[in-house]
């Protein structure tokens, strides 16, 4: 079903808990959802602890509370497009539960196949990473038009919201019990480097120190592990889950 890119690490970014229930919890994002760093499991070195991954990730944990079937689908390193565009992929298999929750859980904007949603009018990277964002929200403003019955809960990462659709906090600001939104939308250098590659944005060294303070905080960060883009540990995901699982 899915077209896994060239440069991916993994094989397989689904699974799928059939546990006999009416309810089905669908969760959808890149490493972070994934589980990367958790247990033995590191992506970049193709080593995976799935049993325990699985068993510790939020999807997990979230789907237990609610005693429901649960999807996961992620791929590490993937873009919101990528993400959004599977995620339309799998809900034409029609699933036939009395209830369906979805919670995307967007990451930084500027990744691969976002190059869709590049505006080569804008004159500031930041006014391009702005636009990337709110058409990710407008991708799942249509989800919800196409599948009315499905409850879609969209979400953030290790970047900020750019308007009031997504849920209040992001997981970052949940594990550091902080307020930290800035309008950082994009961290990784090698993206930034790439949206930036002929360099016409002026503004481009404000989105790099805002990218920079941004991976201070998670270096900082108690319930992250320091590497790749700080995925989060257990705990970390056990946080997330309770936050989510009182949103819901």
């Amino acid at each position: 079903m899915f077209n896994i890119p060239a440069w991916s690490r993994i094989s397989n970014p689904y699974h799928y808990a059939n546990r006999g229930r009416n309810s089905l919890l669908i969760t959808v994002g890149e490493s972070w959802t994934y589980g990367d760093s958790i247990g033995e499991t590191k992506v970049r070195e193709g080593r995976d602890d799935t049993e325990y991954r699985l068993e510790h990730i939020y999807g997990n944990i979230i789907s237990d509370a609610m005693q429901s079937d649960w999807i996961n689908l992620a791929l590490p390193g993937g873009s919101n497009y990528l993400m959004l565009s599977w995620l339309r992929d799998l809900l034409k298999q029609d699933f036939k539960y009395d209830t369906i929750t979805c919670i995307i859980t967007l990451t930084e904007s500027g990744r691969h196949e976002d190059r869709v949603w590049f505006d080569n009018s804008l004159t500031e990277l930041q006014a391009v990473l702005n636009t990337m964002v709110l058409k990710t929200y407008d991708a799942i403003d249509q989800l919800q038009i196409d599948y009315p019955g499905i409850k879609f809960i969209s979400a953030h990462n290790f970047t900020d919201s750019a308007d009031s659709r997504p849920i209040e906090k992001t997981w970052v600001e949940v594990m550091t019990r902080q307020s930290i939104q800035n309008d950082t939308f994009i961290l990784i250098s090698d993206y930034i480097g790439y949206l930036n590659h002929d360099k016409k944005f002026s503004d481009v060294l404000d989105v790099i120190d805002r990218a920079s303070a941004r991976l201070d905080i998670l270096d900082q960060c108690e319930y992250c592990n320091r590497e790749d883009s700080r995925h989060p540990t257990e705990q970390g995901h056990a946080m997330w889950a309770e936050y989510l699982i009182n949103y819901l």
